[in-house]
């Protein structure tokens, strides 16, 4: 496995922030600085210089029309009761669509790395409403990150760390810039690791980047690997205001298209729960 390595210099760094610009976070000694340079080599050098166990954190605007990213103590979703801890991997995503009150709640991504024994160990995302346990580990929280400087570091993690990559990718996918939608194409697109591709069309589906639609159904035709033109039709399912809705139908009733995709479409377009759709079944029994 390879490992990122860094080392915290103090030059890069001026503490100067007010704990009143934090994030919701318990039970951490936080220490706050404004980011001096850039930040992938900045994260190396933290990294690298980590012997204990150590969190490093940002925050960057969230996409629209996330939700809430958070845990939660009960499986009905509802607010959260106590804390998250960040060092359990946990958690849920509320969508703004089922709970239309967490939006307010969700203007910024807070980004977390841990490092420990100079390899970083875990990478956390949790929208910025979220209430966060550090279980007393130090914290160093930066600010003056540019989102564009966050998707680069979170793509390269993607790329090179494949303990975090699932994580980064979701993260850099919440990011609310052009650099995260351009990221995430090239990955579906041209990732050699079929799980990220796979992965990355239903974060460009949730995501709801204009085109999306067209990136997915190129994959559900084009990609090489079976699993991931599967998770193409998926993802179709997974664009904003029903978008996917008459793709799927499209792919249904299209006779030349494979038996198996016309199956996974019908799967998903039955889960959709579109009016057309028991009569659609009722055609297929009659037929």
């Amino acid at each position: 496995m390879r490992s990122v390595f860094l080392v915290c210099v103090a030059p890069l760094l001026v503490a100067a922030v007010s704990v009143a610009e934090l994030p919701q976070i318990e039970n951490a000694a936080i220490e706050s600085r404004i980011l001096q340079g850039d930040l992938v080599p900045m994260v190396q050098e933290w990294s690298q210089s980590a012997t204990q166990a150590t969190w490093l954190g940002w925050q960057a605007p969230m996409a629209a029309g996330g939700g809430m990213l958070c845990c939660w103590s009960r499986g009905d979703r509802r607010w959260q009761s106590q804390a998250c801890s960040m060092e359990s991997s946990r958690r849920s995503f509320v969508f703004s669509s089922e709970r239309p009150q967490f939006v307010a709640m969700s203007d910024n991504l807070v980004v977390l790395l841990k490092a420990r024994d100079g390899e970083l160990e875990e990478l956390r995302a949790y929208s910025d409403g979220c209430r966060l346990d550090a279980g007393g580990r130090d914290l160093i929280w930066l600010e003056g990150v540019d989102p564009e400087a966050s998707v680069e570091l979170l793509t390269r993690l993607t790329e090179s760390q494949p303990a975090v990559e699932d994580e980064a990718l979701m993260a850099m996918a919440l990011h609310a810039t052009p650099a995260a939608a351009e990221e995430l194409t090239t990955i579906a697109r041209q990732s050699g690791d079929e799980d990220l591709r796979g992965e990355a069309l239903f974060w460009l589906a949730h995501t709801g980047i204009e085109g999306a639609s067209d990136i997915i159904l190129q994959a559900m035709t084009e990609d090489p690997d079976a699993d991931v033109r599967e998770e193409a039709i998926f993802a179709l399912s997974q664009l904003p205001d029903h978008e996917g809705i008459p793709l799927l139908l499209g792919i249904i009733q299209d006779r030349s298209r494979p038996s198996d995709m016309r199956e996974e479409a019908f799967f998903w377009y039955v889960q959709e729960g579109d009016d057309q759709a028991l009569d659609l079944i009722a055609e297929i029994l009659t037929n």
